[in-house]
């Protein structure tokens, strides 16, 4: 069966999309396509206007910054898990890892962005809470400062306050790259530009918040709701 299917979307440059819709409606399908971790089966995907299909992969992947909910962290520093394969510039790594929400983090750690992650090959390595693996991983898409950043559940591990923190530093640091959140949260959709509720194996609404939360029995409406009325 068909994960996706007779999905249509223009998102533009610079533009700031969520993505939103119940477990299994194909976003994280979505965002593999974009990333060309899958190719699709029928249809095409555009960049500029260009077939992404003909562009050399390892050019195209320079465009996007991605952080999945799947991240991976290596025992090697924190420094080389950020850069990866790239060329180390210090004081980059350090904005990097502040931005992320990890300032106060590193400042307790002796050897700095040179310490270890974990203790297989350095017993003075540092073990990291899940949403402390989180900010790094989001730092390591900071640092690669390609055009387009996508954040697939990338909060999913931190507290409400460092959520709500993260989402602000995003304003300043996204700047005008494009942005694509997946977030079963739905605080990060009041600071996009447009919203993409996937349901059927396809987008089955789209929109600002003010346009969907006015939709009478739509999807969004009802997940917005659900979870607010517990913050109210």
């Amino acid at each position: 069966r068909f994960v996706l299917k007779n999905v249509n979307i223009k998102i533009k440059a610079g533009e700031r999309l969520s993505v939103v819709g119940y477990n299994g409606a194909g976003k994280t399908t979505f965002i593999k396509l974009i990333c060309r971790l899958y190719e699709p089966t029928m249809g095409k995907i555009l960049l500029d206007g260009i077939d992404i299909s003909t562009i050399n992969l390892a050019d195209y992947r320079e465009r996007i910054s991605v952080v999945f909910q799947d991240f991976q962290l290596f025992w090697m520093t924190i420094c080389e898990n950020v850069v990866m394969n790239r060329e180390v510039d210090e004081a980059r790594v350090i904005t990097a890892l502040e931005q992320s929400g990890l300032g106060e983090k590193l400042a307790t750690l002796d050897e700095g962005i040179y310490t270890h992650i974990g203790r297989a090959f350095d017993y003075k390595g540092n073990e990291l809470s899940g949403g402390e693996g989180q900010k790094l991983a989001c730092a390591r898409a900071y640092y690669k400062d390609a055009p387009i950043i996508i954040l697939d559940e990338s909060t999913a591990s931190l507290d409400p306050i460092a959520e709500t923190t993260l989402y602000n530093r995003f304003q300043s640091i996204i700047k005008n790259k494009t942005s694509i959140y997946i977030s079963h949260r739905l605080s990060s959709t009041k600071f996009t530009d447009h919203i993409a509720v996937f349901a059927g194996n396809t987008i089955a609404e789209y929109g600002t918040h003010s346009e969907l939360i006015q939709l009478e029995d739509g999807i969004y409406k009802k997940m917005f709701e659900m979870q607010a009325q517990y913050y109210r």
